[in-house]
């Protein structure tokens, strides 16, 4: 039994070794393996980040110069005014917030270099074994990320850059200037940035008339500015506020009173309204452009935008996150540095807001707000480019800063039956001339009495039939419509909105002109939707590049075919239906259709010639009153006076939409003959993804493989050896010289970033890859050699630290000697005292003890050597 037992023991000591070293290969092949997935990524990305790092001064933390907006002719529309940062020096900052942010955010800030290697294992330690997340990030890193990257997103290529960039910064600038730039810089919400912005904003004050808790207040919100969001979450806040308090206390910062009054305090706030010209209200074209600027700003950071969700939870979890982006974003905007280029035409844009307002005279009752009722909005989209050319928000902008077309979601009623029902399906076989029939449905009425029976899809669409548009919806089994309708950005699209109850306008939260009019103009472009914007480009003026530039970009939605056969149907709308007071005198070929909500509260129309469409709304803010019948005509009326005015204004020729070769028109009778047409991409992916997805993966790799790439880029053979003939030669020309001087490291590093915009040029993957390796490869080579010059100047500079650190502690050490003895013959009287006082019994005898405690103290903290206290009186 004792010999079998030793046999296992044996054989488990021989099984350790084993097991260990099957642990260790498993771990160097998830190193490998990540290493031969990320391996590229990541060093392209340390090579980023040591370029942006020569680029950066000083200059780069101070405030930009101010936005401008400008419109399509170039001229300065608007220029904001330096938003609220006054950059404040380092010397005038309160010392209280330079000491408490440290405290509470990056106690090691004096000590790492950029990267807190201990806060780092920290965090992962505290999300692994405590579930709770802990930031690793320094205020170095904080710094880059909001400042130089301006990019938020969670990848490791940001991440890496983000850590390269903090370690050359710490290495350009002292821990004082940073501290100076990132207190000067941080967001700080509510569109401010730094805490002087943001002691005027919360405060009303100066920062340096904050007092404790208002420091800890605004030492706080950096954290997470939306969820620390004093005005929003005040709640929130306060526990953060009291939470930066006890770590000042604890750092020694403030004292245990101080602390126990302070946290009793309210928060105080006294927000101050912006003096400055920032306001973007007063016109609606600029507000427009701020708007898509922003939303660019934010793809540009990183930010993805979502338009379907499995759930409400998600829905609104992605509302926060994106209320917290814009947020940053239009502050990032506002607070300088950008030009916004866009198509603006001022005087198209005068010209529609007369038209609306002179066709809305006579309708001026107004609600509790003291607003004007019925309100309006209008966009108008150029069906060419995909423009927006005009955009009217509402009767006026004094005292009314909502701009309609873009933020006031309501219901469109039947005018989305052509996107949801009529659309789709034509694509699935119907025509114009297909039977349908209007009888009893769930509980769907028409605005009429009864049913009609037997009927025409086009007369369905003509009269606006409720019951024949729900049922088409319902036929679409896979629900087509809706994500159609995500494909074309409707922001607020419900989970439950996957519902055929969207053909009769049963939107959860309603849609938008700007939504509306953009996907009606897909129609005109044989189904092909276009983003809507009035931007032509956003220019980063600090960081010297381009962050968006509108291609307009075509996403197929509709084929031509039902595209074409909506837009024959639509125009029997105006001649023959419910849309005939929307007809233009001056142009024939209009399509266009109404819609109604319940109880007459919105009246919609969206109306469109082959060069423009417009989506008109007109109803009450408060969504109380019933729109009488004069209101309910209003978007039609509109429609008429701007569709007149653009048809004179852009040149329109009165001809038809464009047909699609395969459509035959005979009459009201409309036919797709398919006999002579050729299969399209689209069509193959719609008969077997799968098939066309396998083969289009092999084609591509074969394209690579065979140098196909040049029909892809449009370059003969001799133009890419010219390209890579270029990038050898910079290459030849850099040499391989060792640095003899410091200085010479910045040109090498900018001959390098040279090459490196050379070889973007090269398409043929093997030689920009194989140019890639080499340029990585000098950049580890100069990096060295730049290593080992300023370490041979660290050494000199080490060794005449390490005297003159030695002369002062050896004065050091002779100083505290000193003073032990100047405290010894003090102590030896405190002592007999203290005997004296317990012998006797006397009543400051605690006093007396407490006295001869703080001198023991002292001497040691001298590193004087006293022996505890023992007290036997008896004797």
């Amino acid at each position: 039994m004792r010999e079998s037992r030793e046999l296992n023991k044996q054989v488990k000591k021989r099984r350790w070794p084993k097991i260990l070293l099957s642990i260790v290969i498993v771990f160097v092949l998830l190193i490998v393996a990540f290493w031969i997935k990320f391996g590229g990524q990541i060093k392209a990305s340390i090579a980023d980040g040591y370029s942006y790092s020569q680029r950066l001064d000083a200059q780069d933390f101070y405030p930009k110069n101010s936005t401008g907006i400008y419109g399509a002719d170039n001229k300065e529309l608007k220029r904001f005014s330096q938003s609220d940062a006054d950059y404040t020096k380092e010397q005038k900052i309160n010392p209280m917030i330079r000491k408490g942010l440290v405290d509470v955010e990056d106690r090691r800030f004096y000590i790492h270099h950029g990267i807190d290697m201990y806060a780092i294992l920290r965090s992962i330690g505290s999300g692994i074994f405590q579930q709770r997340v802990q930031g690793g990030s320094t205020l170095t890193q904080q710094l880059v990320k909001n400042v130089v990257l301006k990019d938020q997103s969670q990848t490791i290529s940001r991440k890496i850059k983000e850590m390269v960039i903090a370690q050359e910064i710490e290495k350009k600038f002292s821990k004082k200037q940073i501290l100076e730039f990132y207190i000067n810089d941080v967001y700080m919400g509510h569109a401010t940035y730094g805490f002087t912005s943001a002691s005027q904003y919360y405060f009303s004050k100066d920062q340096s008339k904050l007092n404790v808790q208002q420091v800890a207040t605004l030492i706080g919100i950096p954290n997470n500015p939306v969820y620390y969001d004093p005005v929003a979450y005040p709640k929130r806040t306060l526990k953060r506020r009291n939470m930066v308090l006890s770590i000042m206390n604890r750092e020694g910062l403030i004292s245990k009173k101080t602390y126990t009054q302070a946290r009793k305090k309210p928060l105080g706030l006294k927000i101050s309204t912006h003096s400055f010209d920032n306001d973007i209200s007063k016109n609606y074209a600029v507000n427009y452009a701020v708007f898509n600027a922003t939303e660019e700003l934010m793809k540009s950071s990183g930010f993805s935008m979502k338009y379907t969700f499995n759930n409400t939870d998600d829905q609104n979890k992605y509302y926060r996150k994106y209320d917290q982006a814009y947020d940053r974003a239009q502050g990032q905007l506002l607070n300088g540095g950008y030009s916004i280029h866009t198509t603006i035409d001022p005087e198209v844009q005068k010209q529609v807001e007369n038209l609306v307002n002179k066709t809305y005279e006579g309708n001026d009752s107004k609600d509790k707000q003291g607003k004007l009722q019925p309100q309006v909005s209008s966009t108008v989209i150029d069906n060419r480019t995909g423009n927006v050319i005009a955009i009217v928000g509402g009767r006026g902008t004094s005292g009314d800063q909502l701009n309609r077309a873009i933020r006031g979601y309501r219901q469109p009623g039947s005018s989305a039956k052509p996107l949801v029902a009529y659309a789709p399906a034509f694509e699935r076989g119907y025509t114009p001339q297909s039977q349908v029939t209007d009888s009893a449905v769930w509980n769907v009425t028409n605005w009429y009495s009864g049913f009609t029976g037997q009927t025409t899809v086009r007369h369905a669409l003509e009269n606006s039939i409720n019951t024949v548009a729900y049922k088409l919806a319902i036929e679409d089994k896979q629900k087509s419509y809706y994500n159609d309708l995500a494909k074309m950005e409707f922001a607020r699209l419900a989970p439950q909105d996957r519902n055929p109850i969207l053909a009769l306008g049963g939107f959860t939260n309603g849609t938008t002109t700007v939504e509306m009019a953009s996907a009606y103009s897909s129609f005109s472009r044989q189904g092909n939707f276009v983003h809507p914007s009035n931007l032509t480009s956003v220019y980063d003026e600090s960081n010297e590049r381009t962050i968006y530039q509108n291609r307009h970009l075509k996403k197929k939605v509709y084929t031509a075919d039902a595209s074409y056969m909506t837009l024959n149907s639509l125009q029997s709308v105006i001649t023959d239906g419910l849309g005939k007071a929307a007809s233009l005198d001056n142009y024939q070929y209009t399509a266009g259709k109404t819609g109604s909500t319940d109880n007459n509260k919105d009246a919609y129309f969206v109306g469109m010639t082959k060069d423009f469409t417009i989506a008109n709304w007109t109803g009450n803010d408060d969504h109380q009153d019933s729109l009488t019948s004069t209101q309910q005509g209003l978007p039609m009326k509109v429609f008429k006076a701007e569709g007149e005015y653009l048809v004179e204004q852009m040149k329109e020729s009165d001809t038809d939409f464009k047909r699609p070769s395969t459509i035959k028109v005979s009459g009201k009778n409309v036919t797709v003959d398919n006999s002579n047409k050729k299969q399209t991409i689209q069509d193959v992916i719609d008969l077997d993804f799968e098939q066309f997805n396998s083969a289009q993966e092999k084609k591509n790799k074969d394209r690579l493989f065979n140098m196909d790439y040049r029909i892809i880029y449009h370059l003969s053979k001799k133009e890419e050896m010219k390209r890579e003939a270029k990038v050898q030669k910079a290459l030849d020309d850099y040499g391989t010289s060792d640095l003899t001087k410091e200085k010479q490291y910045s040109k090498k590093l900018d001959q390098l970033q040279k090459i490196r915009y050379l070889n973007i040029n090269v398409k043929r993957q093997k030689a920009k890859k194989e140019f890639s390796t080499q340029i990585l490869n000098l950049q580890k080579e100069l990096n060295f050699q730049q290593a080992s010059l300023a370490a041979e100047k660290d050494n000199k500079q080490l060794s005449k630290y390490q005297a003159e650190k030695r002369k002062i502690e050896a004065q050091r050490t002779q100083q505290r000697k000193k003073m032990v003895d100047k405290l010894m013959p003090e102590y030896e009287q405190q002592v007999q005292k203290v005997k004296e006082a317990y012998k006797n019994d006397d009543s400051d005898k605690e006093d007396q003890k407490q006295t001869l405690i703080d001198l023991m103290n002292e001497i040691r903290s001298y590193g004087g050597d006293v022996p505890d206290l023992k007290l036997n009186i008896s004797n």
